[in-house]
């Protein structure tokens, strides 16, 4: 086996292994989104001199049901189009936002899943610059553009009467 093929076979692996990683943390957590439900429900009142920036972001984000199922179908469909070969890589760029999104908010919160959401975006952003020349073919290259229009051919057709 030559070193080249080796390292296709480590990258391919590693591409594999971060696509399933990323999926089944976001069916799990999007699943706990669905029920029995991530995020604190119903009325409370915070006292910003005994509660945490957590608990504030835990009842904020849990007083509306349809934001909780909003988010938690981002990430069930990020996850299931992790999970398809051909999907991956427009799985992954819905992935990117919700968890840049989530460590942000982690981190102004102090919500202790920091490390965990740091761990995730780092591996959506690996996935991307492995893709680099799809995306870049994709979303950056200039297609050339011919400077001959296409013309309709006319076509004479005759009628004969009788």
């Amino acid at each position: 086996m030559n070193k080249k093929s080796s390292l296709m076979k480590l990258k391919m692996s590693t591409i594999t292994a971060f696509r399933w990683y990323l999926a089944l943390t976001f069916f799990i957590y999007g699943t706990a989104k669905i029920y029995p439900g991530q995020f604190s429900t119903g009325d409370f009142i915070f006292d910003s001199t005994k509660d945490s920036a957590m608990q504030l972001a835990w009842h904020f984000f849990g007083y509306s049901q349809t934001y909780n199922l909003f988010i938690a179908f981002g990430e069930l469909t990020a996850a299931l189009l992790l999970l398809i070969p051909r999907t991956a890589t427009l799985g992954n760029i819905i992935y990117l936002p919700i968890t840049v999104n989530i460590t942000i908010l982690n981190y102004c919160f102090g919500i202790p899943a920091l490390g965990i959401s740091s761990v995730l975006t780092l591996m959506s952003i690996s996935l991307l610059l492995f893709e680099y020349k799809k995306l870049r073919m994709i979303f950056l290259a200039n297609p050339v553009i011919g400077k001959e229009s296409i013309q309709p051919k006319k076509i004479k057709k005759q009628v004969n009467i009788n």
